[in-house]
């Protein structure tokens, strides 16, 4: 990226990202950090099974809501930017990973708080933090094959869907490849590879939905000129 398009993607920033849908990440990401630390407001202090999923269920809403920032209704109407779409959703995933890395610190650290002090050292904010990761990048790599095969978008409505039935499944996985054991599971270490695994694919996604599209398929996504108004244009 040259000097030029560093300057553009400042100017654009402001723009972009008041048109982007903040709210579904900004009210995911609020009702997660209030969830997450209902035990240690009240002081009702909980076991780190239990933590740990009031996290995870803080990061799939988050996650979610971070699909949402990616949806561009006016994508046909900006193929003349001069910037690619690629850079200006990267420039959207940086500043929405941004936002979730604060949200979700904030509710681990409160999560943390909840539990029993004699029981907080055992509360791994480490593997949680890379299963956050993982479906944080995993749920943007989904919103952008959304944006790019389906209406346009509309990648947050084939992101969530696929989050939603991912984590579903993964909560009926056999032991031995399940991905939210609990806290002290014997597995958890293994758990935590395969998140890192599927951490790899997920950027691998991202970096393959960020590519250019062909310059013949962004000319086919501005409409041509009726001849009526050809006409006009000669006269």
């Amino acid at each position: 990226m040259n000097a030029s398009t560093g300057a553009v993607l400042r100017t654009l920033l402001g723009p972009d990202l008041r048109a982007a849908r903040t709210l579904p990440l900004l009210g995911a990401g609020a009702v997660g950090v209030v969830g997450t630390g209902c035990p240690a407001l009240f002081s009702a202090h909980v076991q780190p099974d239990a933590a740990a999923v009031l996290l995870r269920i803080a990061t799939v809403l988050t996650a979610i809501g971070l699909a949402c920032l990616l949806d561009d209704p006016a994508a046909r109407t900006t193929v003349v930017v001069p910037v690619s779409r690629g850079l200006r959703s990267g420039l959207r995933m940086a500043v929405g990973l941004l936002a979730f890395g604060l949200f979700w610190g904030a509710s681990a650290s409160l999560a943390r708080l909840g539990v029993a002090a004699d029981a907080r050292q055992s509360f791994p904010v480490g593997g949680l933090a890379v299963e956050g990761v993982t479906l944080a990048v995993g749920t943007l790599a989904l919103a952008l094959f959304g944006m790019r095969r389906s209406a346009p978008g509309a990648g947050s409505l084939v992101a969530a869907p696929a989050l939603t039935l991912f984590v579903v499944a993964a909560l009926f996985l056999p032991h031995g490849l399940e991905l939210f054991p609990v806290p002290g599971d014997p597995d958890w270490s293994d758990a935590t590879l395969r998140w890192a695994v599927l951490l790899v694919f997920a950027l691998a996604g991202c970096a393959a939905q960020l590519r250019d599209e062909p310059r013949a398929k962004r000319a086919s996504a501005v409409p041509a000129p009726s001849p009526a108004s050809s006409g006009r244009a000669v006269r």
